[in-house]
């Protein structure tokens, strides 16, 4: 070999090497851009993600605020109610004090019910409870005999009893010959 040709062999490394070069710096220019097109889209999309989880709370706080608001309505309305019951309740019932109601009247007022109502069927039962155990005593104190202790009055007389009355006795003891008469049949 001789040394031209040498030189031109070297030359022709040289340029190769010398392309690339080039074309390693071409590459990492260009791996330069797409590095910093790949970190924008990061960063752009690290700032969605961001946006994204910064919306998904506010929705959960908006969520949260409206629950808070529909039971602070419903609480207002169940106070609105509460008072209007008690007004009326005040109105129709004057002498009875709230700690007179009973318990199972304040349940069916906390189901919904009124509470003028609930009482006023309360006080009408009992009426009609005691009415009745009223009639039914009476029933049996006529029908009865008399008392067995003998107490003072509403003494029972049978009819032998009174056929050996004196007039004098059946006079002083009239009023109750004639109750008795009731039980003789």
């Amino acid at each position: 070999m001789n040394d031209l040709e040498g030189v031109d062999v070297q030359n022709e490394l040289l340029n190769s090497d010398d392309e690339a070069l080039e074309s390693k710096s071409v590459i990492t220019f260009e791996d330069d851009e797409s590095t910093n097109q790949i970190e924008e889209a990061f960063d752009a999309s690290s700032e969605n993600a961001e946006q994204t989880d910064e919306v998904a709370a506010l929705k959960a706080e908006i969520e949260s605020l409206r629950a808070q608001l529909n039971e602070r309505e419903m609480l207002d309305k169940a106070t609105a109610r509460m008072n209007a019951e008690l007004l009326e309740f005040e109105e129709y019932f004057p002498d009875v004090s709230l700690d007179q109601i009973p318990d199972a009247i304040w349940q069916k007022v906390k189901e919904g019910a009124s509470l003028s109502a609930q009482y006023s069927l309360f006080r009408r039962k009992e009426e009609l409870s005691k009415r009745k155990v009223s009639n039914i005593n009476e029933k049996n104190r006529k029908m009865s005999s008399g008392s067995v202790a003998g107490g003072e009055g509403d003494k029972y007389y049978s009819p032998s009893e009174v056929k050996r009355m004196s007039p004098e006795q059946v006079r002083k003891h009239y009023d109750d010959i004639i109750e008795s008469m009731r039980h003789w049949n």
